[in-house]
């Protein structure tokens, strides 16, 4: 399982990194060996493990920059027949700490179907993207697909950012890849007979940072409410400064009903904390 640097939200299954994926004056695609299964005649092999990323489809870099915690991945598909994807997300401020992450089933067909559209835009193949020099400060989507015994990693800055009057890429290979991203993301939203129901991702840890805060006076806004960090938990804030992942036995209860403004102390220190579900394929370095 790739071990993604911290907060890089989530390009699965990239063993390198992204050291690995080109270089400053371009985006590409790399493959890389994937273990798989045998696959019937006519269908793409994947990794079908618990562990094992499919394919991941998520935002990296902008404005945000590499923070602890920012934007879930898009989507995610699991070898073992899992997808998980972010939920509504309800417009009020404070918001909820932790993302909204659904999980439903996905059938081998469903995969298959999905592997079937990345065949067809071309992403079963390394691909080079052209770099738009008109953009400042926007993110890279990053699409990691593993099949056929490779893993392959798109990556392109700024897709559908400033291109074209309605956001449609131009170059042929962009538009490939806004085209894969917009359908799987469909598809996975869709009531597709290989899809089972939404229910709420049930994450086995969570991914943490914490910085000790000095809340600066808000006569106007909402007193962020200040709760004990739990002091059986085996992380302590003070070793969380970068990344730190807690199981989710320890800290779930706390995490879960916390939100944007809620501060933790532990150890006589007041802690502003940011987190999120640890997914196959994430984690801390």
């Amino acid at each position: 399982m790739r071990r993604r640097p911290w907060l890089v939200p989530f390009a699965v299954l990239l063993v390198a990194g992204a050291a690995a994926c080109g270089d400053d004056d371009g985006e590409t695609s790399t493959g890389g060996p994937a273990s798989t299964e045998p696959a019937p005649v006519g269908q793409i092999e994947y990794p079908a493990g618990a562990d094992d990323v499919v394919i991941e489809i998520a935002s990296e870099g902008g404005l945000a920059g590499p923070q602890a915690v920012s934007t879930p991945p898009q989507l995610v598909v699991i070898g073992d027949g899992r997808l998980v994807q972010p939920g509504p997300t309800i417009m009020q401020y404070p918001g909820a700490l932790l993302p909204n992450l659904q999980e439903r089933s996905i059938s081998a067909d469903g995969i298959q179907q999905l592997l079937g559209l990345a065949d067809e835009h071309g992403l079963l193949a390394d691909v080079d993207y052209e770099r738009p020099d008109n953009v400042m400060d926007a993110p890279d989507t990053v699409v990691t697909i593993s099949a056929g015994g490779r893993t392959y990693e798109h990556r392109a800055y700024a897709l559908g950012v400033g291109a074209g009057d309605q956001g449609e890429e131009t170059d042929p290979a962009r538009a490939n890849l806004q085209a894969f991203v917009e359908a799987a993301t469909g598809f996975a939203s869709s009531q597709d007979p290989s899809l089972g129901p939404e229910q709420p991702y049930q994450a086995e840890a969570y991914l943490i940072r914490a910085v000790p805060d000095e809340p600066a006076p808000t006569p106007d806004g909402p007193e962020p409410r200040v709760v004990d960090w739990p002091a059986d938990a085996s992380v302590r804030l003070a070793d969380a400064a970068e990344c730190a992942e807690v199981p989710a036995g320890e800290v779930g209860d706390v995490l879960g009903s916390a939100d944007e403004l809620t501060r933790f102390v532990d150890a006589g220190v007041t802690y502003a904390v940011t987190a999120q579900p640890v997914l196959p394929g994430n984690g801390c370095d």
